[in-house]
């Protein structure tokens, strides 16, 4: 074994060099003159409203541009094209047809053909010789048209999958924003970038806050960079003027307003295109298995083969070198081969994509589903992923008080209030009436201008009424965005007419917000002071500016120093700021996402501009408004999908910026760890666990960076672990440290810094409906529901895929030894040839084929989803399979095979011993009289009769003792009783293989081909007695594995 594995080691040294150029590429196209077209970028957002006049550029305010008007861009759009890039090349019919043919396995069986018919060449007068290449080179042709339809039907599901991705971009048409597909973009549109958006042409912009981009596979920097609305100078080019955004970068940070200057082949990037198509992608693990096993069977095919021919040669005193390198080196080489391998694979991956389709999992590389089954922790996202993604605001905490926002109660009050102010800011006290404002103000929500947005207003029996009704939503009204800033929105539009309030104000500055700051905040004045800014700024005048920020209240606490009770700005004593972590503590205890409000107010020069990093924005004195608790239940499915992780073995890692509280909360809810010990957190701890029934954890990210070695190990021992207020830099910390300690990660992620964690892991995950492009490009694994019980599937699939390999290779290594064993017994002993060549191959490439490849389509067991995650090391051929195969199931029917075959011989009055040595002289046509030990003398047809039954005799034994051994394959751990015989294509399988053998045996002219005659019946009752035998066998090692997992007899058979 050591001689094959040191063989192997020669195979994997190919073609490293290839990897130093992967972006050389990209270092040419930017070495080209691609700038000489544009001038964009050096031009004054005046010119830019001349050069694109039907655009409405509002030179002002470009936020407020109006864009091109529908019947524009529809003309533009059917004179310019679609903003699209010609499709990389996809393989054709006919190349994946020829793929086919370069697998290894295949090229052994065509070296094999080639032999033959080179043999035949030498000595013409050997018809079979001929025969034989011809049938290997029909079997495999057949074999590559049956795994061409099946990848081809793998291939379609993928493609059908990727039409069925959801992509948009926002953009300003008649001057309201909607979305839009990418293609339908047109020269002159006005494009929204905000954080987690692909660019999707190139364009100049005209407005930007704090607005970053990832522009590496533009430019070939890797860190994201500034860009901004400044005019370049003559001299820049437009990679150095950092004004246009090329399409194809991504915007990790702020938001941009751009009008688009190039759309489809004209953009950067399709100028490049064509240099960067046909990079390779790297070889997963299953791949690497899948070519490390052929390997294997190559070397020890090709060693065996020259063995054994080199010792007939010497037992044969070099005679009859044709006939000893046809049965000895070519059938030795074909008996060595799973035939049935690369079929059963390419059909496995096509059920798995077909039935994972079903439960909304896009596979960008069908390969990967084995790593999925492999993992031994899933780092998952809370929301939208183990919970529904339906925010709704339930309590909301001011004056230092709970107050529900049940429509009975939000809103209450003491004071009369004049009928006109119903439905605005005036109706309500402070600071709720402040806590609306910036809840509409400071929220990048949508309301959608297609809808109406309008409230119904209650109606007023009396003066008393006015303590207790609410204006009502109307049902159709419809908003988009970050679902907790929809949730806050959609809250204060039942009380409010919100775009009323936002019309209020004018936006002057914003920090959008991000998961390492924690807030969003903007700063505003209202649209009166605004009307008559022009006037102030000439005056040099001061004018009142509002700062309003919502945000993690454990963060905008810091900044505030007065808490507001009822209208007036109290001093943030200690008192009250235990009665704020008291609430915030309540509200996360409850599984509530929690946010703060605050404002300021300060006056300041018209002629003020703001800046984070210039510190002109007020980072202090804030005033502490309140905070609302947003609850997003588990979803349905969720405990459920946790439970089967438990029984799986698999750790799951709750990942959030939640607080711990709140995640907490959740993941008790869920069932990741225990109600009772949850219920009496102590708060001051900053790791909780319990090490009795359950093994759990609690840590915030801010904890993480600080961890020793030691500190992670102790950490990453606990199974269940709720991650608290992490970014995505924690996230990628968490992989990278599981990954050292042995974990097969797979990571869930849905924003533009998740992307290096889900390239990071093992298996990346990104959610289909509210991940970021970055995120889905990084990912291997798309959920089109975002729904965490999916991943569950997907390892079930995974695993799946791992057991039926390994019943396929179990099977068909099986047959290794029955064909070697006569080949052996007459070359070294001189018996009669126990199976010709043609039953060889057929056994080879006809019989076996129909079983293994229905095991692709058998079901999990019971307890798949019961066993731990196999290591990470575990091959798909081990030690157990191959002793189970070689040392126990192939010889068992090899001995049956003997049996059968002397059987027929004694049955015809013919001794085992007699046959010793009588292969050269007799038993084929031509042959000398033989004479019996009792004395029957046997002419030359009776013997080659009697070799015939023989040869069917050992042949029947092997189909039939495959056929037994394919049931025992159906499991690998659990009865075959308990499991069942449900798998309709092993039923027919075996059917086919017993009339085949029928056909073999009995049928004339058939049985001239493969030097068949009928045997005595008593023959058939060996391969039956040998099924049995397997059957007691196998189910006694079952049971072993099931209830002595960890006996070292045990380990010798398992696999």
């Amino acid at each position: 074994m050591g001689f094959l594995l040191g063989v192997i080691q020669l195979f994997r040294r190919r073609r490293q060099a290839a990897g130093d150029s992967e972006n050389a590429s990209f270092k040419e196209a930017t070495h080209k003159d691609l700038s000489s077209s544009f001038v964009e970028h050096q031009l004054h957002i005046a010119q830019l409203s001349e050069r694109f006049f039907q655009s409405h550029i509002d030179i002002v305010e470009p936020k407020r541009s109006n864009g091109l008007s529908k019947q524009d861009a529809a003309h533009k759009l059917k004179t310019d094209g679609r903003n699209a890039l010609s499709p990389p090349k996809t393989i054709s019919n006919m190349e994946l047809f020829m793929r086919q043919f370069k697998n290894l396995l295949w090229l052994l069986m065509f070296g094999a053909a080639a032999l033959c018919f080179l043999t035949y060449i030498y000595d013409p007068t050997d018809a079979l010789n001929l025969y034989v290449g011809i049938f290997i080179v029909a079997i495999v042709f057949i074999m590559c048209v049956v795994s061409f339809f099946e990848e081809k039907k793998g291939v379609e599901v993928v493609r059908a999958f990727q039409t069925l991705m959801p992509t948009s971009c926002q953009v300003i048409r008649d001057g309201k924003e909607i979305m839009l597909n990418p293609e339908e973009l047109v020269v002159g549109d006005i494009v929204v970038v905000r954080s987690g958006c692909k660019v999707p042409a190139d364009m100049r912009i005209l407005a930007c806050t704090d607005f970053f981009l990832e522009t590496s596979s533009i430019t070939g920097e890797a860190e994201p960079l500034e860009f901004n609305c400044k005019t370049a100078s003559e001299s820049m080019s437009i990679f150095e003027s950092y004004n246009i955004a090329f399409n194809g970068s991504f915007c990790v940070d702020g938001e941009g307003y751009g009008i688009v200057i190039r759309t489809g082949e004209l953009t950067v990037i399709g100028q490049i295109a064509s240099l960067t198509l046909g990079q390779k992608d790297k070889k997963c693990k299953f791949e690497t298995e899948i070519e490390r096993f052929v390997q294997f069977i190559t070397v020890m095919a090709i060693t065996m083969a020259t063995i054994i021919f080199t010792i007939g040669l010497i037992v044969n005193g070099g005679n009859d070198v044709i006939r000893l390198f046809v049965t000895g080196f070519l059938m030795v080489i074909i008996a060595n081969v799973p035939q049935g391998l690369p079929t059963t694979v390419t059909t496995e991956l096509t059920i798995i994509a077909r039935r994972m389709a079903k439960k909304n999992v896009f596979l960008k590389k069908l390969e990967k589903i084995d790593s999925v089954g492999a993992t031994t922790l899933i780092a998952s996202d809370k929301t939208g992923t183990l919970t529904k993604n339906c925010m709704t605001v339930t309590d909301l905490w001011y004056n230092n008080s709970y107050n529900s926002a049940r429509p009975e109660n939000t809103g209450r009050t003491t004071k009369k209030r004049n009928l006109n102010a119903m439905n605005t800011l005036g109706w309500y006290d402070a600071p709720l009436s402040d806590i609306l404002s910036v809840i509409c103000v400071c929220n990048k929500a949508r309301i959608e201008s297609n809808l109406t947005t309008k409230v119904r207003p209650p109606r007023i029996d009396s003066e008393l009424d006015l303590t207790v009704y609410r204006s009502q939503p109307v049902k159709e009204m419809l908003i988009s965005g970050n679902p907790s800033e929809v949730a806050l929105l959609r809250y204060a539009s039942g009380m409010l007419d919100a775009k009323e309030v936002r019309d209020n104000f004018h936006v002057v500055f914003e920090v959008p917000f991000n998961s390492v700051r924690k807030f969003h905040l903007i700063l505003a004045t209202t649209q009166n002071t605004w009307n008559e800014m022009a006037d102030r700024k000439a005056m040099n005048a001061d004018v009142e500016f509002i700062l309003m920020i919502k945000g993690a209240p454990e963060v905008l606490i810091k900044h505030c120093s007065s808490l507001n009770i009822d209208g007036e700005p109290m001093e943030l004593n200690e008192k009250r700021l235990d009665d704020f972590n008291e609430a915030y503590e309540t509200f996360g205890d409850e599984g509530c996402r929690v946010i703060g409000f605050a404002c300021k107010k300060f006056r300041a020069p018209a002629t003020s501009t703001f800046s984070m990093k210039s510190n002109t924005v007020p980072m202090d004195g804030w005033d502490f408004l309140g905070m609302s608790a947003i609850m997003d239940p588990p979803r349905d499915d969720t405990p459920r999908a946790i439970k089967a992780c438990k029984e799986a073995g698999i750790k799951v890692y709750m990942v959030t910026g939640d607080h711990k509280s709140t995640a907490t909360a959740i993941a008790r809810q869920i069932g990741m760890i225990d109600s009772e010990e949850v219920t009496n957190l102590d708060h001051n701890r900053q790791i909780m666990r319990r090490t009795n029934s359950q093994d759990w954890a609690v840590i915030t990210g801010p904890e993480l960076p600080a961890l020793n070695e030691k500190q992670w190990d102790a950490l990453l021992e606990h199974r269940y672990i709720v991650f608290a207020r992490t970014t995505p830099e924690h996230k990628l910390l968490i992989v990278t440290e599981a990954q050292k300690r042995g974990e097969c990660v797979t990571v869930t992620g849905d924003g533009v810094n998740d992307a290096p964690a889900l390239k990071k892991a093992d298996v990346g995950v990104a959610m289909g409906l509210a991940g970021s492009d970055v995120a889905k490009q990084a990912a291997d694994i798309i959920l089109l529901d975002d729904n965490f019980s999916s991943i569950v599937a997907g390892i079930e699939e995974g695993r799946l895929l791992f057991d039926n390999l390994r019943k396929t290779i179990a099977y068909t290594m099986t047959h290794m030894w029955p064909e070697l064993v006569p080949v052996m017994l007459n070359f070294f002993f001189g018996f009669p040839l126990g199976l010709t060549p043609v039953q060889i191959l057929s056994i080879d490439l006809i019989t076996d084929i129909p079983p293994a490849v229905s095991l692709a389509y058998e079901g999990p067991e019971a307890d798949i989803m019961l066993q731990p995650p196999r290591k990470k090391e575990t091959h798909l051929v081990t030690k157990g399979l191959i002793t189970y195969t070689y040392l126990f199931m192939s010889i068992f029917i090899s001995v049956g095979g003997v049996v059968a075959y002397l059987l027929s011989y004694y049955l015809n009055g013919i001794r085992p011993w007699e046959l010793a040595f009588s292969a050269n002289e007799h038993f084929k046509v031509g042959a000398s009289n033989f004479t019996t030990g009792s004395g029957v003398v046997l002419g030359a047809e009776q013997q080659v009769y009697m070799a015939a039954q023989a040869a069917a005799a050992f042949h029947i034994a092997v189909v039939v003792g495959q056929a037994w051994h394919l049931w025992m394959c159906l499991t690998r751990r659990v009865s075959i009783f308990v499991h069942g015989m449900a798998n309709i294509v092993a039923i027919l399988a075996v059917i086919i293989d017993l009339l085949l053998i029928c056909l073999f045996t009995f049928v004339p002219g058939v049985q001239y081909v493969f030097g068949s005659a009928p045997p005595p019946w008593e023959c058939w009752l060996v391969p039956v007695i040998v099924g049995i035998w397997i059957w007691i066998f196998n189910e006694i090692r079952k049971f072993g594995i099931r209830n002595y997992p960890k006996n070292k007899l045990v380990q010798i058979v398992k696999w």
